[in-house]
């Protein structure tokens, strides 16, 4: 599933930072009742997942689904969703954790295991159909390819974060974009970053991520600490929110923001099982208080 990436001296930086939340922290309890999916259901919805309020769209790693909010009800899915020209053209083989604005599905693509190509590419969130378009982002902020993409619609602003980060490096960094460029530049055409972010402290392997109350919620698969962050897309001040409730080898997924009241939660996550269960992917539902 996604990312299976050794990135050894991140993760021993990662692992050795304790979990501190701020005092006004919300306390966050995952509800008694989730999703489990397996074959096809589960291959097309593995890596992401965002909304518009009436619709989840997942992402899988070649695959888009819209589903209904209502009752999870299946509406159209794309398999073999990534374009043939980025295959052929950049080695394009991986889809993230997508994000929806305008009424476009924007899905982070990926090149294989090359990591030389990270792009943005459209989808009409109506049927899932490739628009023609999508945008080049910059290698030498965005190493280790593009797992997830945010966007923050009010702002007009887009967000993206590489894979591996540390202090060293200078890759401890939010990039931030113009959402009115990624939705108007021609095919193929460089999306130009507005600024970095650099964050209070490294946060590696972040599998999505989304803008929700000001804040930038991400879902990290850090070893020995698979949990929820918040980064303030302004200051890069990043938080501790809470542990994902998950067992210790699960891979954590993409998430998506969506308050559905005190029975229904405000923050929905994916996460692939481990051992016998790794043919399984669950949506857990987190309500807080």
């Amino acid at each position: 599933m996604k990312h299976r990436r050794h990135a050894i001296a991140a993760l021993l930086a990662l692992t050795a930072l304790a979990p501190l939340a701020t005092a006004d922290a919300a306390a966050w309890t995952r509800l008694p009742s989730y999703q489990t999916w397996t074959a096809l259901t589960a291959l097309a919805r593995g890596q992401g997942v965002s909304t518009d309020g009436t619709y989840y769209y997942f992402s899988g790693t070649d695959s888009l689904d819209k589903v209904t909010v209502s009752n999870l009800s299946d509406v159209k899915t794309q398999f073999g969703a990534i374009p043939a020209v980025l295959g052929t053209t950049y080695g394009s083989d991986h889809i993230g954790d997508n994000d929806t604005a305008d009424g476009y599905v924007i899905a982070p693509i990926e090149d294989g295991s090359n990591y030389q190509h990270p792009l943005l590419a459209l989808f009409n969130a109506s049927d899932l159909s490739y628009t023609g378009r999508y945008v080049q982002l910059p290698l030498d902020l965005m190493p280790g390819g593009v797992p997830w993409v945010a966007v923050d619609a009010t702002a007009g602003l887009v967000y993206t974060a590489p894979w591996n980060q540390d202090s060293a490096s200078g890759s401890d960094h939010l990039v931030v974009y113009s959402l009115s460029d990624l939705l108007t530049l021609p095919a193929g055409a460089a999306l130009p970053p507005l600024r970095t972010v650099k964050l209070s402290q490294p946060l590696s392997r972040i599998q999505g991520a989304k803008i929700w109350r000001g804040q930038l919620w991400a879902s990290a698969d850090i070893s020995g600490n698979k949990s929820v962050w918040t980064i303030d897309p302004a200051t890069g001040t990043t938080t501790w929110q809470f542990a994902q409730d998950v067992q210790p080898n699960d891979e954590v997924e993409g998430l998506v923001a969506l308050d559905r009241g005190p029975s229904g939660g405000q923050l929905h996550i994916l996460n692939v099982g481990s051992g016998w269960k790794s043919i399984f992917l669950y949506f857990q539902h987190y309500a807080s208080s």
